[in-house]
């Protein structure tokens, strides 16, 4: 095992540094930042042409592409433009905590509710439960996470309100100036901007997670250990939960594993319809506003993380299906 952990971070070496060229190349294609100061009649075109030539942006791209790779292992990831007189690297840092909430929450929301009801409906096949957990299932795949938010939105917000007020807040991240009051307020405060956005993410990620976790019950009830189990006289929880579960989870890890990265990159329209500043947001913001040194910092983020938690996935295997060794 150990071998093979050292082989696959070798390998993610060569395997990121291609991700970053593709990553460069494709931002590069959105063009040049500072074309856009030339429509600007109080900005030099001598000041413009210094702008250019210190980002790189007069010389070929693959040539630039070095230059910021070599200011990259000198540990310099270039100041942001949207943010100015910030590194794009303070700018990511400083986002990321917001998204963990966020995402960590809602991970954490859908991972518990939908693995309990994915084994209950496989159990339970064709009752009345599992049709209701099905259908739900498919309305939170299908449903866009723009329109229900902004449906929990009207109803929470503009329709139940009290004494005049809205039950949860429309959007933000917290209350202006709640900062200097005591932690109970403000852990109380972020709790109820966080309810909409949660329910919102993890409704729309219980939907596949439930669905594979009884489609894999499924498969792996029918076995003949199985049977087996059930013949030596077990009851039917240790045949479920000790025999079934452990084999059934090995597809549902990679699905998790996965989706760890988003927890970090965040959810761009989740976040916009809310108005929270993550990286969804900022990521999104960034590509658009040509604000290239804050882009490339988050998509290569969110390269590293897939890859590396599928490395994770590969491990958690092991751990799961002892059948399963790594050289």
């Amino acid at each position: 095992m150990r071998n093979y952990i050292i082989r696959r971070l070798l390998q993610m070496i060569p395997l990121i540094l291609g991700i970053s060229f593709l990553v460069f190349i494709i931002l590069s294609l959105t063009g040049d930042p500072f074309a856009a100061l030339m429509e600007n009649p109080r900005v030099k075109i001598e000041d413009i042409r210094r702008l250019q030539h210190q980002w790189g942006f007069d010389l070929p791209v693959y040539l630039r592409y070095f230059k910021w790779l070599f200011s990259i292992f000198k540990g310099d990831w270039g100041p942001s433009l949207l943010y100015p007189g910030r590194m794009s690297y303070d700018v990511v840092m400083a986002r990321i905590p917001v998204t963990l909430q966020v995402m960590g929450i809602s991970f954490l929301v859908a991972l518990i509710v939908a693995i309990p009801i994915g084994i209950y409906s496989a159990v339970h096949q064709y009752s009345f439960a599992d049709y209701l957990v099905t259908s739900l299932s498919f309305f939170g795949m299908s449903m866009p996470t723009f329109w229900f938010g902004l449906m929990l939105m009207i109803l929470f917000s503009l329709v139940i309100q009290i004494n005049g007020m809205p039950l949860l807040p429309p959007g933000g991240i917290m209350t202006p100036g709640i900062l200097s009051e005591p932690f109970w307020v403000r852990f109380v405060d972020r709790l109820k901007y966080l309810v909409m956005p949660v329910i919102v993410l993890a409704f729309n990620s219980m939907g596949p997670w439930s669905r594979y976790m009884r489609s894999s019950m499924l498969e792996v009830v029918r076995q003949d250990y199985i049977r087996t189990a059930r013949a030596k006289g077990l009851s039917e929880r240790v045949v479920i939960y000790k025999h079934a579960l452990r084999n059934a989870l090995i597809p549902i890890v990679t699905l998790v594993a996965l989706s760890i990265p988003g927890i970090v990159s965040g959810a761009a329209i989740t976040e916009f319809v809310f108005n929270i500043p993550g990286m969804g947001q900022l990521t999104l913001n960034a590509i658009t506003k040509n604000d290239f040194p804050t882009a490339m910092v988050c998509l290569l983020l969110i390269g590293f993380l897939t890859i590396f938690f599928n490395l994770v996935a590969d491990i958690v295997y092991a751990i799961v299906d002892p059948r399963i060794r790594y050289a």
